[in-house]
């Protein structure tokens, strides 16, 4: 690839091209840079200081634990300054050519760990499920609401990445409006499964597990590659090899080998850049239970969308160009980005 210059690529989820400017020439080595974390004298997150977060919504405990009491093994709290609040109704009207509703949602807080200092490439397997469990389980609370079109689940580890502190969490955010990213890669989803009578992402993975040249990792329930028009470099893209359109459906058995391939890529992405600030954002089926709902909502979901999750190190920033464009200038080629990844 590095020797064909830069290329164009087209991203069939997303509907939008991406710029491969291999001739760029950047190597892993070249993205390395220290990891920036946002140290405070005092962690509300952290065993013993329960009392200074919102009272919590949820929690995994060990037999003994009590309730907003140190014991836990992953805790879920309201975030103490939401983007949403959960009380109320959209109410949706027009301002004019405008329209606007109330900011009706959910913002919660996911604390993975009692460990301020683990990284989740170092947890166990067992640990790392425990928290993918509960984004399942939350997520399976959240869509009862008959308001809530979407429920993201993401994770922002490191100051680069937007996290405001370092103790290792997650959040996920609820909303009335289903997202236009959401929204693209559902509509990309449903028109491949109208004229193919296929699922786009299931038949992504056959093509990816049949080259090979961007595949990272792979077992026989999940795999990991750096998608054909990567944004990033070093993107990765994780999902089920067998179908499956809701994360909330997804066992405790699926779910464990979900956190060993997360375990796995994580680490690879430590040991190629020395520990990355990164994202990962997983995406899921929508919301089936939303009322009032259009005709035709999204009711072929169950055969035509396949929830998947994307990850990517933060080491290029978006500017100018991007901005003005809607193009991602992605300077290593994700079959370069692969190779590497592999050979860790």
């Amino acid at each position: 690839m590095s020797e064909q210059g830069s290329q164009y690529r087209y991203d069939i989820l997303q509907k939008r091209w991406v710029i491969i400017a291999s001739e760029r020439g950047k190597r892993p080595q070249d993205f390395a840079v220290p990891r920036e974390e946002v140290e405070t004298v005092f962690c509300p997150f952290c065993p013993g200081h329960e009392e200074k977060t919102p009272p919590e919504i949820a929690a995994i405990r060990d037999p003994g634990g009590r309730t907003n009491g140190p014991g836990w093994r992953v805790r879920v709290v309201p975030n103490k300054f939401p983007a949403l609040r959960v009380e109320g109704e959209p109410e949706r009207e027009a301002e004019g050519l405008y329209d606007r509703m109330n900011g009706i949602g959910a913002h919660e807080v996911v604390i993975e760990s009692p460990d301020h200092r683990s990284r989740m490439c170092d947890r166990e397997v067992d640990d790392i499920a425990l928290t993918l469990r509960m984004y399942r389980d939350r997520l399976t609370d959240l869509m009862r609401d008959q308001r809530l079109k979407y429920i993201l689940i993401f994770k922002n580890s490191g100051s680069a990445a937007g996290a405001s502190l370092s103790h290792p969490h997650s959040q996920i955010i609820a909303t009335t409006v289903t997202p236009r990213t959401v929204a693209l890669e559902l509509n990309s989803c449903r028109e491949h499964h109208h004229i193919k009578e296929r699922c786009l992402i299931c038949d992504i993975i056959k093509q990816e597990l049949g080259s090979r040249e961007r595949l990272v990792t792979i077992d026989d329930r999940y795999v990991a590659f750096c998608p054909y028009a990567a944004r990033f470099p070093f993107e990765l893209f994780i999902a089920p090899r067998f179908h499956q359109h809701d994360y909330s459906k997804a066992s405790d058995h699926d779910l464990r080998g979900l956190a060993a391939v997360l375990r796995d890529v994580l680490g690879r992405y430590r040991e190629a850049l020395d520990d990355p600030p990164y994202n990962f954002i997983l995406h899921t089926s929508p919301n089936a239970n939303v009322r009032p709902r259009r005709a035709h909502y999204w009711d072929t979901i169950e055969f035509d969308f396949h929830w998947h999750m994307e990850l990517f190190p933060r080491l290029t920033r978006v500017a100018g160009f991007e901005w003005g464009t809607g193009f991602y200038i992605n300077p290593t080629s994700p079959e370069d980005a692969a190779r590497y990844l592999r050979s860790l």
